[in-house]
């Protein structure tokens, strides 16, 4: 069962950037946004929980669509002392649709995308490793005056644990996509991307880019076994099948070394689920 938890963040309304349509030439409706982070909902696996660091908003972009997937107004979202996670909007009656944008870049901000398909087609830079606060998106209906939008991260966690005595090291990522799209297209990637190889860090917790199976991300584990150096080079496999990395999805990678050559390794797919935390701050930044 898909579990959906209310993000404790604190966000109003600085101004409505880049309208397309003035509220005031026609009738207007006050609306409230709410906003939620959505975990997986296919897991058998045990539960593990975001962090702070995971579920934390500093800006965020919400698009008024039309019945005919038109981009009516941009409202860009920023800090105000609010009671509640809700965020009030004045929004023009032709809206039936909201899709939002949190986190996202500046060339992101810039873009002024007309409809729809301009939307699905925003494509995110990935050239570095991803970092918190993460790019995360969502899309919602209008109804009866209240709109429920679930942010979903682009990127996917993968953590690394040592298993029998293997102390990790060294995490290294490899051929991972430079660019996604910013909506999810269900694994789709854009054309023409170029691939990259991640810094090492000694981070046991990475963030990637969502890639496809047929030619997945690799990943070079350092460390030590019995006193031994051990270096085990790998793709993400389930039943020797090659395990497509998907965004907002957790996986767990546990390294059982045999020898210093040669390991065992399991991976799950918990959920990433966002418990109830202590407000966030968001910077007092106003975002053109």
């Amino acid at each position: 069962m898909k579990k959906v938890v209310i993000l404790s963040i604190i966000l109003g309304i600085f101004f409505g950037g880049c309208a397309k349509h003035n509220p005031e030439d026609e009738e207007s409706l006050q609306v409230v946004i709410f906003i939620s982070a959505r975990s997986i909902s296919s897991s058998l696996f045990k539960s593990t929980n975001a962090t702070e660091e995971e579920i934390i908003i500093q800006k965020l972009i919400i698009y008024g669509v039309d019945e005919n997937n038109a981009v009516v107004e941009t409202f860009h979202v920023g800090q105000q002392s609010l009671e509640d996670s809700s965020i009030e909007l004045t929004i023009s009656r032709k809206i039936k649709t909201f899709y939002a944008i949190a986190n996202p870049s500046t060339e992101i901000e810039a873009e002024e995308p007309a409809n729809v398909t301009a939307l699905t087609n925003l494509v995110a830079d990935f050239a570095d490793a991803p970092q918190s606060p993460f790019l995360m998106s969502g899309i919602a209906e209008l109804n009866n005056y209240h709109a429920s939008i679930e942010l979903v991260r682009a990127i996917a966690k993968i953590q690394i644990i040592g298993e029998n005595g293997f102390e990790i090291e060294t995490v290294t990522v490899s051929n991972t996509p430079d660019r996604g799209y910013v909506f999810d297209r269900e694994g789709d990637l854009p054309s023409g991307i170029a691939r990259k190889s991640y810094p090492q860090t000694d981070e046991v917790i990475v963030y990637v880019a969502e890639n496809i199976a047929d030619n997945t991300t690799s990943f070079s584990i350092t460390g030590s076994f019995e006193g031994k150096n051990a270096t085990y080079n790998f793709v993400l496999k389930i039943d020797d099948e090659n395990v497509a990395i998907l965004r907002n999805t957790h996986y767990k990678v546990g390294i059982s070394p045999v020898t210093e050559d040669d390991c065992i390794i399991t991976v799950n797919i918990p959920d990433w689920i966002d418990v109830d935390t202590d407000p966030y701050t968001i910077p007092d930044d106003i975002f053109d």
